[in-house]
């Protein structure tokens, strides 16, 4: 006598099936991810010096520009990229979000910036002020959640009024508290409106709103009496370790994503969806189309191609930034990592080669013409980060795109004083003002039919 077996998949849609398999590969990806973070520290450290150095990384006051690799060691400064990665995976978790490219972008990016300048001492009042507004206005966290990750680039203000305003202890950890707090519970509504300035011709969103807000912020504690610290603390060794290291990271999304798009279409072949990598016509046609997308939010790769093209597209764009990396700066060290593994994010959420180029492109150009000394950890970083504008050069074409890098370059140095430093996500403060001020004319410009990129179209005519 035959026994049915009970198929837990049975009766499900294709689309239903498709996000099924699509969380479940991002889940474990994450999972792996933070695992591997962990334990590379561990292995690289004594137990000993990763709790020093871990005390250095929470005491430091982590403006910009300060590399947990240089203050502490690179494993201790991995060792809490970890840490961070593992504890939000858990609130992303028991918030219920659904796993896409935009927690993707936002789980990677921290990742990067945990080596240096996020930490979970300086990270935690700011998403507990996340959630606290969610509970105020009744607003469901999942909704929210991803703000906490990013809200974390104002960690550094947290660090300094808890250790570096001269206040005794106490004084300092709950001051610094309900400052986290009042900056988590505020972030919510700022980012919903700062959308609206850059018509999401900017990636990093919360780059321009908390930009804002730290300005108004270190302007009144500076106003008060409050001195701000602004380290350059950069490691510059040449660690052959850390480029296999990372390489190893992304040649084994592009694995996995070669896996995932010939395992996809297993639960799709009936119905195939236009537009997806689970197309017949294969991966490479399907990425030519992803590399024709400008990227402008609301652009999430994971819904859009599935996840095995969004993982493809994640290592590609991140060997293109690591070659831009070691091009320019020949070495990796926290900043340099933590904006590659950000484009990396990104490369789920809005960018790819196409459209990521162009602007790096424009920084260097910019730097070349005029002749300025910049710490090459700065320039690497500045052209790197300054990607969150590839959606204009991915809509506009490549010469705005270039043009846009030129001025990016000239103005992250400047608006970086503006805010202490206490913002990490300094580019994309100024690429939110690039986009503000210059998409109107772009826009214009494409109306009356003369970007370059029409140009020769109109002489056809």
């Amino acid at each position: 006598m035959l026994t049915k077996i009970n198929n837990p998949d049975a009766g499900q849609s294709p689309s239903v099936l498709k996000l099924r398999f699509n969380e479940k590969v991002i889940g474990w990806l994450l999972l792996s991810y933070s695992l591997i973070l962990l334990a590379t520290g561990l292995l690289s450290e004594s137990p000993a010096n990763l709790i020093s150095g871990l005390q250095r990384i929470f005491y430091a006051p982590s403006a910009l520009l300060t590399d947990y690799m240089e203050l502490a060691s690179p494993g201790a400064a991995l060792f809490n990229a970890g840490l961070m990665t593992l504890f939000y995976l858990l609130v992303l978790k028991l918030s219920g979000v659904r796993l896409r490219g935009a927690v993707l972008a936002a789980f990677f990016m921290l990742s990067g910036f945990s080596l240096f300048g996020k930490n979970l001492f300086s990270a935690l009042p700011i998403s507990l002020g996340v959630l606290l507004f969610s509970l105020v206005f009744r607003r469901d966290f999942r909704d929210l959640v991803l703000q906490s990750l990013y809200g974390a680039c104002l960690g550094p203000l947290v660090s300094q009024v808890a250790f570096h305003f001269g206040l005794p202890l106490w004084a300092g950890l709950i001051y610094a508290c309900l400052l986290g707090l009042a900056t988590g519970f505020i972030l919510p509504s700022l980012t919903a409106v700062s959308g609206n300035f850059h018509q999401g011709y900017s990636l990093y969103n919360m780059g321009l709103a908390a930009g804002l807000y730290g300005m108004v912020v270190v302007s009144i504690l500076s106003f008060a009496g409050g001195d701000f610290i602004r380290p350059l603390t950069v490691y510059q060794t040449k660690s052959p370790f850390l480029i296999i290291w990372l390489s190893a990271v992304l040649l084994a999304l592009l694995a996995l994503g070669i896996l995932a798009g010939y395992l996809a279409p297993a639960a799709e072949k009936k119905q195939p969806q236009q537009g997806r990598n689970e197309d017949p016509d294969g991966l490479v046609p399907a990425y030519g189309r992803l590399l024709k997308v400008s990227g402008r939010q609301i652009a999430d790769y994971v819904d859009d191609f599935g996840i095995g093209l969004t993982l493809i597209n994640m290592s590609l764009s991140g060997l293109v930034a690591m070659a831009y990396a070691l091009l320019i700066a020949g070495y990796l060290n926290g900043p340099i990592m933590g904006a590659i593994l950000s484009v990396v994010g990104f490369a789920a959420y809005g960018k790819h080669p196409r459209n990521i180029l162009p602007i790096m492109i424009g920084v260097h150009l910019a730097i070349l013409l005029s002749g300025a000394d910049i710490l090459p950890t700065n320039a690497v970083i500045y052209g790197l980060l300054g990607t969150n504008l590839a959606p204009l050069a991915g809509h506009f074409g490549f010469i705005p795109g270039v043009l846009a890098g030129m001025i990016h370059m000239a103005l992250v140095g400047q608006v970086a004083d503006l805010h202490c430093g206490v913002n990490l996500y300094n580019n994309g403060l100024s690429g939110g003002l690039v986009a503000i001020v210059f998409v109107p004319l772009l826009n214009l410009l494409e109306q009356n039919k003369i970007l370059p990129r029409q140009l020769p179209r109109r002489g056809r005519e």
